[in-house]
């Protein structure tokens, strides 16, 4: 765990969750907590009034049951119920997709993830400007060259302000007071209808 902590932490630069794998496998771990409930509940409703009531080594087999049972339907519903709800998955349009539209996108490709490749750009074909290492979160670094098919430019993000304040009061207030002069504005109206009602009865 420690390891992993460590790695996660200090050494993976970024981490994309692209497939729906790591849903599904999420609503499978759900089962574990959601059978345990269903354990609890048979544990408790034992002996109560107008309900079945076991020995200490039935409900522990009861609970038992209750909790493997619940394991075995969900994991069956996840397999085939859930899929028959789900809609066909449209086009990527990989057909009219070309290379420079992609790395007009994304700025990691073949080239500027390989640092060898970017070593000769710079220094063995002296291209100006070479090709930019690609570095997640550093990609407003990266300089475009488009007669080497190098697409990618992006602004820097601007940086957080450390000093500003966790609520904008000042916001809060223009449109409280705009608020306020609505509801001014919308008062003799509604009071000229009703004193238009009044005088027809």
């Amino acid at each position: 765990y420690a390891l992993d902590h460590y790695k996660v932490l200090r050494c993976i630069k970024a981490v994309e969750y692209a497939g729906k794998m790591v849903d599904w496998w999420a609503q499978l771990v759900l089962c574990l907590p959601t059978g345990l409930m269903l354990s609890c509940l048979v544990f408790k409703a034992n002996c109560e009034p107008n309900y079945y009531c076991l020995n200490d080594g039935d409900t522990v087999i009861a609970c038992a049951a209750a909790f493997f049972a619940h394991l075995f339907l969900h994991t069956l519903c996840l397999m085939f119920v859930v899929p028959l709800f789900g809609r066909e998955a449209s086009g990527d349009d990989a057909d009219s997709v070309t290379y420079k539209s992609v790395c007009e996108r994304l700025a990691c490709s073949w080239f500027t993830s390989n640092p060898i490749y970017c070593l000769r750009s710079q220094y063995i074909y002296k291209h100006s400007p070479p090709c930019t290492f690609y570095s997640p979160g550093k990609e407003h670094l990266m300089e475009l060259n488009e007669e080497l098919g190098f697409y990618f430019d992006n602004d820097a993000a601007p940086e957080e302000d450390f000093n500003a304040k966790l609520v904008d009061t000042d916001a809060l207030k223009a449109n409280f007071d705009k608020l306020k002069a609505k509801l001014k504005k919308d008062e003799p109206a509604d009071e000229q209808k009703d004193a238009e009602g009044a005088a027809k009865v």
